[in-house]
């Protein structure tokens, strides 16, 4: 007798009883729930591919894991103890495909609970196409112009071509990768630098590294200019003497860098004769020597001799 009176006590209001503790257990899920605090990380996305295959385009380097747990618990998780991937190994043909973005916890992450994790995006979509490998002529994107007076000779580039791999669309018609502008303003002698390889889709990967190494050889400019109606004029002539008048067009052809010759005016460039040996009145072919500043090159001048009538000085 005394069970059953037990028994219709907890059967009373049944009901009202079972609402009750449904209520509580709400409760305390809501509780729970509204005491536990989020963080987020930007956690470094690694995509894997079947080794013949890669993506046709970009994609997220980074995704947004948000973690919600105690707030004393997920304070002590560290960033790279959650690792985000996204398999595509399995497909082995060219096209759209969408998997999901996995995550996977370490260390001090996978002791923690309550712990939730999600993760934003949830999927990546991708286009996937063979995987191609070239080689690339590397040519240098030279801008700017040395100092006045020196001009650029030569440049070269080490290494000369680059091994480049990726989607086969991005690959099949290049023949050849330029670097960032290189600045060769105001340069008066050779150089070297290290410049970076501009990549035409962000897609392409270099081997190697995407840093080569540029030299130049930059000189002075050389020019060669014709003078005409040079001076002729007769050097140690007796004072005994005297010589008649010079008749034609004297010319000369000189070659020097361009800054030094701008130095000099055309008097500084002349021709002369020599009468040293002169002693006595009559008519003599002299040879023309140049007279020129140092440095410069006589490439040619006329005439290279002379004729000359040389006179007694009249008292």
């Amino acid at each position: 007798m005394r069970s059953r009176a037990v028994l219709e006590r907890i059967l009373h209001n049944w009901p009202v009883k079972i609402i009750s503790v449904a209520a509580a257990v709400l409760l305390f899920f809501f509780y729970r729930v509204s005491s536990l605090e989020e963080i987020f990380f930007n956690v470094p996305l690694t995509v894997r591919f079947h080794e013949n295959y890669t993506s046709a385009g970009s994609y997220p380097e980074t995704v947004r894991v948000i973690i919600r747990g105690r707030d004393e618990d997920i304070k002590l998780i560290l960033e790279d103890e959650i690792d985000a991937f996204v398999d595509y190994s399995e497909f082995e043909d060219e096209g759209l495909f969408i998997q999901s973005v996995q995550i996977k916890k370490s260390g001090f992450a996978t002791q923690v609970k309550p712990l939730e994790m999600r993760v934003e995006p949830r999927e990546l979509e991708l286009l996937l196409e063979l995987l191609m490998v070239k080689s690339l002529t590397v040519v240098p994107t030279v801008i700017g112009y040395p100092e006045k007076g020196y001009e650029l000779i030569q440049d070269f580039i080490t290494p000369s071509s680059v091994e480049v791999y990726g989607s086969r669309s991005k690959i099949e018609n290049l023949k050849e990768i330029h670097t960032e502008e290189i600045d060769i303003s105001s340069k008066i002698a050779d150089f070297s630098t290290r410049v970076r390889l501009k990549k035409t889709d962000s897609s392409i990967n270099i081997s190697g590294g995407d840093i080569v190494e540029f030299s130049a050889s930059i000189k002075e400019i050389s020019v060669v200019r014709t003078l005409s109606g040079v001076d002729i004029i007769t050097l140690d002539l007796d004072n005994g003497l005297q010589i008649g008048g010079f008749e034609g067009l004297y010319t000369m052809e000189i070659q020097g860098k361009m800054l030094e010759l701008e130095k000099y005016i055309p008097d500084d460039f002349r021709l002369t004769v020599d009468c040293s040996t002169l002693k006595k009145p009559g008519s003599y072919n002299l040879p023309v020597i140049p007279d020129i500043p140092a440095g410069i090159l006589v490439l040619n001048y006329e005439p290279k001799e002379i004729k000359v009538k040389i006179t007694q000085v009249s008292q």
